[in-house]
């Protein structure tokens, strides 16, 4: 720690002998006595051999964001009037370069401000290639100038937190998320430009000069904006083969085809969104034991003997899907190697139409035969609930564990309180 030479009290004093002249006072002007202040800089050094893309800034600092050149050191310089707080060769670590596990990226952390004053200035001088900027409730940065070379730079800004851009340049894509918050964008050059305003935020812009038009203005939560279609496949297995049950319906394999459209996430808060959907599925479902239709239901069918046929049934389904989804924040981000990008339920309102029973049986010439009769046994309208983990470990995208809340089969089907249940992975 060092000490700053203490000029607050001469500056005060020459201030007010300015003002004096200025305005050409005669009389007697009686000022109250300025004590001088002494301020203290805490200087930490960080060097690594990791990129870090990412800053992270809790509550209670305000911080100056500078660039330094190319291969220089990080330094975080912390100006107090406050010397009780620091000692010689004790001062604590205010900010943190921390790296993921399996990535050449990290990120640095600034612990949160929870002894030291208001009035304490803190100045980030880094030259790693920044990509994200995250503020907690309540801190405030200002960006002195910045020249950028990333293809996406983000800010995300907390409820009460305020950012001030001075200069700063981006070739690429720069989004703000503002959540309540204040941003005053007093000059800025890059190619595209989206600030989505939530809530009660503060909007200011001064000089901004984008190369693609302004294809986004402000935008409110609830907002839909595109459709996204997918083609997707499920296979599905029991995980016991329970066939020695002797049930019509036991089963020995699923796939089911989806055309799936759904709308992008809609934000709710900081951490939470939301989406819905059209899913138009096809499914098949192979059964384990001989069965024929009776009424409404399905029955063994031991007259086959030896020889069982093959008996499946298929059906068109329609479902409604809306999803709630919460983001991990800073263990979402792929390029720092989170492994987890957060948690997600739905409710599928679902209809379903009549199935068919095909039957493929071989006949006294060795020849494959298909009788297909529809038969109704699953419920029209049923609500399928997930619960899912959105992941990225190895190629695997998605974990979810799904159930029927509705009984899966009519009260005709004499399959009572049957529910179909599945764990799904999706890669």
């Amino acid at each position: 720690m060092k000490r700053i030479a203490s000029i607050l009290g001469d500056i005060a004093k020459v201030s007010l002998l300015l003002a004096i002249v200025s305005i050409g006072i005669i009389a007697e002007v009686k000022a109250q006595p300025v004590q001088p202040q002494d301020l203290y800089q805490i200087e930490q050094t960080f060097d690594h051999d990791f990129k870090v893309v990412q800053v992270i800034v809790n509550p209670g600092w305000d911080v100056r964001l500078v660039q330094s050149p190319e291969g220089t050191p990080t330094r975080l310089v912390v100006t107090t009037p406050c010397a009780e707080f620091f000692e010689e060769g004790m001062e604590p670590t205010l900010m943190e370069a921390q790296k993921r596990k399996r990535s050449e990226y990290g990120w640095y952390e600034l612990k949160a401000n929870q002894w030291m004053p208001r009035t304490t200035v803190v100045e980030l001088f880094t030259s790693q290639p920044l990509e994200r900027i995250e503020l907690k409730p309540g801190a405030r940065l200002t960006v002195d100038r910045w020249v950028s070379d990333s293809v996406h730079f983000d800010f995300d800004i907390d409820s009460g937190a305020v950012v001030v851009i001075d200069s700063m340049v981006n070739p690429g894509t720069t989004t703000f998320a503002v959540h309540d918050a204040t941003l005053d964008l007093r000059c800025f050059r890059g190619k595209q430009l989206y600030i989505w305003n939530y809530r009660n935020s503060r909007v200011t812009e001064g000089d901004v000069k984008t190369t693609a038009p302004r294809t986004l203005e402000p935008a409110k939560e609830y907002k839909l904006r595109y459709i996204n279609l997918n083609f997707g496949i499920d296979l599905a297995q029991p995980i016991l083969n329970d066939s020695r049950y002797g049930s019509p319906y036991n089963t020995n394999y699923g796939l089911t085809g989806h055309i799936r459209m759904t709308s992008n996430d809609m934000s709710l808060s900081r951490h939470f969104a939301w989406n819905i959907g059209l899913d138009v599925s096809y499914s098949i479902l192979q059964l384990d034991n001989a069965v024929k239709v009776d009424g409404s239901s399905l029955v063994l069918d031991p007259s086959y003997g030896a020889t069982p046929p093959r008996q499946s049934l298929y059906w068109w389904s329609i479902g409604l899907p809306v999803t709630l989804k919460f983001g991990f924040g800073k263990w979402s981000y792929t390029h720092l190697g989170g492994p987890f990008r957060g948690l997600y339920a739905t409710l599928t309102p679902t209809l379903n139409f009549k199935p068919r029973l095909v039957t493929k049986s071989l006949d006294e010439d060795s020849h494959w035969s298909t009788d297909r009769e529809r038969v109704d046994i699953l419920s029209r309208f049923n609500i399928r609930a997930a619960i899912g983990l959105n992941c990225n470990i190895g190629g695997l995208d998605k974990v979810e564990f799904y159930i029927d809340l509705l009984p899966s089969f009519r009260s005709s089907a004499e399959a009572p309180q049957t529910r179909m249940f599945g764990l799904g992975f999706v890669f």
